[in-house]
């Protein structure tokens, strides 16, 4: 990973209405904008705009229950906020437009050979597939069916990014099985393509590393095809036993954005929600803290909870109640906020990182014990826990199986909320959540050496029984791309939160 350096960057010239998004053009941009700084802008904006207090702090951290809200409860109950949905929407595709600028300012002929100053003209292009399967694969898990891009594949449904000068134009949903086969092959097909040492300038991944990015780019294909196995097998483990020859090794091949404390434009995300906006409005769950303290799950106390979870006023590790109403949680006056270490400006954002691989490859390694055990070191060591604190964890596991190895997995993928959640619609590990409807306590040690039991109701305001298996369509685009919109929701099986995405069993 590489310290966060922001280059100033001028929005790219063009007009985008797919989706409802829109670039309007300015006689005062420049024509084409230096790659690296588009490069270097998304990496960074795009874990700002999906790591922030409100997609992430106020949907998928909640639903994962890894946080709980303290004043505002309608979110953690799945009542989302359609103004955070459609600026998630708006978000992703403004982002995957401007990738779509570094392809075509490589491919473009009148100015290919300019760009060669920062890159060879094919990893550019590979880094920008690379980062377009990344964010068309959170869309598609996110809402289903979408408009997608792809710069391999003249499919005629992919017209997310077709850029239009005058009459609008708006884009087909393509399938989810489409999308998925393609992100496989875009990856497997971005990783072939690059060539040499250097991959361009402006990376804030690997410092232009170009043998990291195709580790990067092989992980995320085994990320991939590792959920969709239970709906197509066979591709899957093509991809699988291809990509695993060339996976991340270690914590040294994590892509991530690491923040800076500088200045207040570059520090992390959730440091700026709670000590800059001052929305302390957060805290870690009751389920997580106690499958952390050995209360819930297989496990004993973990080391990772102090940088996890900060103490409370009396000195201890108290979780919020998940799924409560405001009335109630805000009577609750005894939890903890995410710890120093969570709270960090220089913080770093991940895209993907080592342990997720290991977790993987114990799964498909049929639960292999050293893969488990490696993911699990490569967790704690990443998160500042000492090697001895580590290997004395490691001896007292449990045997890998599945609970252990996919609730290791949660664990580690603290503050990676959406990959928290899919991984729990694919497998419905780990076990220690919540359920709407469910009646539950908290105990709440107190500093006098005494605990009370409170007892409470996860009460949903929307009628699910288990998590979301999607969000639904922003109403921006019910409203003006109303036909393509009304298809896609006919072919998954309806617009609704419990609809299950292509993979799900």
């Amino acid at each position: 990973m590489r310290i966060l350096k922001y280059y100033i960057v001028v929005v790219i010239v063009a007009t985008l209405t797919a989706c409802g998004v829109e670039y309007y053009e300015s006689p005062n941009a420049a024509a084409v904008v230096p790659t690296p700084g588009i490069l270097n802008r998304v990496q960074k904006q795009l874990m700002v705009d999906t790591r922030d207090e409100w997609f992430s702090g106020r949907q998928a951290l909640l639903w994962a229950q890894y946080w709980g809200q303290v004043n505002y409860t309608e979110e953690d109950r799945y009542q989302y906020r359609e103004t955070v949905n459609e600026n998630g929407w708006d978000d992703l595709f403004m982002h995957a437009e401007d990738l779509k600028a570094i392809i075509d300012f490589n491919t473009d002929e009148t100015i290919k050979t300019d760009m060669v100053a920062y890159g060879p003209n094919e990893n550019q292009i590979a880094a920008a597939r690379i980062l377009l399967a990344y964010i068309f694969h959170q869309a598609v898990e996110v809402w289903g069916d979408v408009p997608y891009y792809s710069y391999g594949n003249e499919d005629p449904d992919f017209q997310a990014l077709d850029l239009v000068v005058g009459d609008q134009k708006y884009p087909k949903y393509a399938s989810q099985q489409k999308i998925y086969e393609d992100l496989l092959k875009e990856l497997d097909e971005a990783a072939a393509m690059i060539t040499g040492d250097y991959m361009m300038d402006g990376d804030n991944f690997y410092n232009g590393n170009s043998s990291q990015w195709i580790k990067f780019a092989n992980s995320l294909r085994l990320r991939i095809a590792n959920r969709i196995k239970g709906a197509n097998a066979t591709l899957a483990n093509q991809h699988i036993a291809d990509a695993s020859a060339d996976v991340m090794t270690s914590n040294a091949d994590n892509a991530g954005v690491t923040f800076t404390a500088d200045n207040d434009a570059n520090t992390a995300p959730m440091y700026s929600a709670f000590y800059i906006d001052n929305r302390e409005d957060f805290a870690p769950a009751h389920t997580f803290v106690e499958l952390l303290k050995g209360e819930r799950g297989p496990f004993g106390l973990d080391p990772r909870i102090d940088t996890y979870v900060a103490d409370n006023a009396e000195g201890l590790k108290v979780g919020i109640p998940v799924g409560a109403s405001r009335e109630v949680v805000g009577d609750f006056e005894w939890e903890s906020f995410p710890g120093d270490g969570i709270l960090d400006a220089k913080y770093t954002e991940i895209f993907m990182e080592y342990s997720e691989v290991c977790f993987i490859l114990s799964e498909v390694n049929s639960w292999d014990q050293t893969w488990y055990e490696k993911g699990v070191e490569a967790s704690m060591l990443k998160w500042g826990v000492d090697a001895a604190t580590v290997a004395s964890y490691i001896s007292a596991l449990p045997a890998a199986s599945e609970e252990t190895v996919l609730t290791q997995k949660y664990i580690a993928l603290y503050m990676q909320p959406y990959e928290a959640w899919s991984e729990y619609r694919r497998t419905g590990y780990p076990k220690t959540l919540v359920m709407p409807g469910q009646s539950y306590d908290v105990l709440v040690p107190r500093g006098d050496g005494s605990t009370t039991v409170y007892s409470y109701e996860f009460d949903p305001l929307v009628d699910l029984t288990d998590l979301p298996n999607r969000i639904k369509y922003p109403l921006v685009e019910q409203n003006l791309n109303k036909d393509n919109n009304s298809a896609a929701a006919e072919a998954i099986g309806g617009d609704k939160m419990d609809t299950k995405l292509w993979w799900q069993k």
